[in-house]
């Protein structure tokens, strides 16, 4: 059985005896996978070992999200299926990781008494000792005090692609969206020094990384509490200096933090890519206030309007939340003529559904969920449609891709991202790799991917010239000549 998000395995490694060896199950967001990356190379220096096979398996872990109730079941059910085993098994260890295990411990331990170990987000460092002390307790181990200084040293890279990697630059988060879990079960935001997230950068790329996408919950506000003149814009520029990293992007950032010096330290960064992931969540101003996401539709088209000045060719992604409490016909109208006014590259939309914990559980969930499905149906087929036209722009236009593998729909292609995150899928060579550059040639498209014909063999290095050494009023990518 494979886990969602396949951490690496050393195939070169002598196989641990199996009361050292992990199954480890990823659900969420990217920081739940960069945490469970951490939590893994704190265990692999006490001498554990991951497997893909729970059978063999002594520790089951399984790091679990938040932020929408279906992954939070998926979660608790794959670790009830276990029960039985830990009957016939008394030293198998279960533990349950993460934002869940932060935000309903006593619901847990109701449901699932025969857990050995609930670890919420700011004691995971402690992870490798907190099961040796499970083995030896009578009782469920608890660990989800959220004072608790999060400390950890990341030495390699053990994320599935070993040329990209994700860093965390901060944790928590400070806003108070009504329909948002995330305050409670991450904290206050605590943003890392700038000076230790580039020395962990150096060591990634010392180690082969390509590739590195900076994480937070609200990332473009890093830097707060840091002092004066710290902030993303400085980090970006102090990343473009490193050797061995070629493409830098960032997740997940908030209109309200978009200030004019970041974005020109990501139209003069020449490694930071053309793409920005910018949730709107409403086309309506009231839809908004009720959602106390702290702009309105103005300030968030004025915000785009200053991306795309400075950065002509900038590939824009949003999330919308429609149902949410109280949300009428006339207002997701509202969000449906905002995906053309902004007129997005690509977008993400969810059904809201109450969370327990968040200010918004306290509304009367009013909006029916076939309306709910209905509304998230005609914003996905608006989005499609924008990606789809707008994609059609690069048909002729030759790209830089930077490979991730071959195509999962098609082993006789290669695919991979150009520079502002499109998927570009190609023939595929015998000297291709992961992590290797190709020119492409765009012959069509569809409404997410970009589909043509290589251009020449694979490069270690970047092909195309970077952005800042070319006319800033050109879209990107070369034109074929005829």
């Amino acid at each position: 059985m494979k886990p969602p998000y396949p951490m690496h395995l050393d195939p070169t490694a002598e196989v641990a005896p199996r009361e050292r060896r992990v199954y480890f199950e990823v659900f969420g967001c990217q920081m739940n996978k960069l945490d469970s990356e951490l939590m893994l190379e704190s265990l692999a220096a006490r001498g554990y070992q991951l497997t893909h096979d729970p059978a063999e398996a002594s520790v089951i872990l399984y790091n679990t999200c938040s932020v929408r109730e279906h992954a939070e079941e998926r979660a608790i059910m794959r670790l009830q299926t276990f029960r039985e085993r830990k009957e016939r098994e008394p030293d198998l260890v279960l533990a349950l990781l993460g934002c869940v295990a932060q935000h309903k411990e006593a619901e847990l331990l109701e449901r699932m008494p025969y857990l050995d170990l609930i670890v919420g987000t700011r004691e995971f460092d402690q992870l490798p000792s907190l099961i040796d002390e499970a083995r030896e307790a009578s009782e469920p181990r608890l660990a989800t005090e959220m004072d608790s200084p999060l400390v950890f040293q990341r030495r390699r890279n053990l994320g599935p692609q070993p040329w990209h990697a994700y860093v965390s630059v901060m944790r928590g988060c400070d806003m108070v969206c009504t329909y948002c879990i995330v305050p409670t079960t991450r904290g206050k935001e605590v943003s890392r020094p700038p000076e230790v997230i580039l020395d962990e950068i150096e060591r990634l790329a010392g180690d082969g990384v390509r590739e590195v996408t900076l994480l937070g919950q609200t990332v473009n506000s890093y830097g707060k509490r840091l002092g004066a003149g710290v902030g993303l814009d400085t980090l970006l520029r102090g990343i473009e200096e490193i050797d061995g990293i070629e493409r830098v992007r960032f997740i997940t950032s908030h209109p309200r933090f978009m200030r004019p010096k970041l974005i020109e330290a990501m139209a003069e960064c020449t490694k930071v890519t053309d793409y920005l992931h910018l949730p709107v969540q409403s086309g309506s101003d009231t839809m908004l206030a009720r959602m106390k996401r702290t702009y309105d539709r103005a300030f968030y088209l004025k915000t785009i309007d200053r991306l795309r000045e400075r950065i002509p060719g900038l590939h824009l992604a949003t999330d919308f939340i429609v149902g949410f409490p109280g949300e009428t016909d006339a207002e997701f109208e509202e969000s449906l003529s905002l995906v053309h006014e902004v007129d997005f590259d690509h977008g993400y939309v969810f059904q809201y559904s109450p969370r327990p914990g968040t200010p918004s559980h306290a509304l009367v969930d009013d909006v029916p969920r076939a309306e709910k499905k209905a509304r998230n149906h005609a914003l996905l087929r608006a989005l499609e449609e924008n990606g789809r036209r707008r994609n059609l722009d690069w048909v002729g236009r030759r790209v830089e891709v930077l490979v991730e593998g071959v195509s999962k729909l098609d082993p006789n292609r290669m695919a991979g991202r150009a520079r502002d995150f499109r998927m570009v899928v190609f023939p595929r060579a015998p000297e291709d790799r992961p992590g290797c550059f190709v020119e492409v040639e765009v012959e069509e498209t569809t409404a997410g991917t970009l589909v043509g014909r290589r251009i020449g063999p694979p490069s270690p290095d970047p092909i195309h010239p970077r952005r800042a050494s070319a006319d800033p009023g050109e879209v990107p990518g070369t034109p074929v000549e005829v």
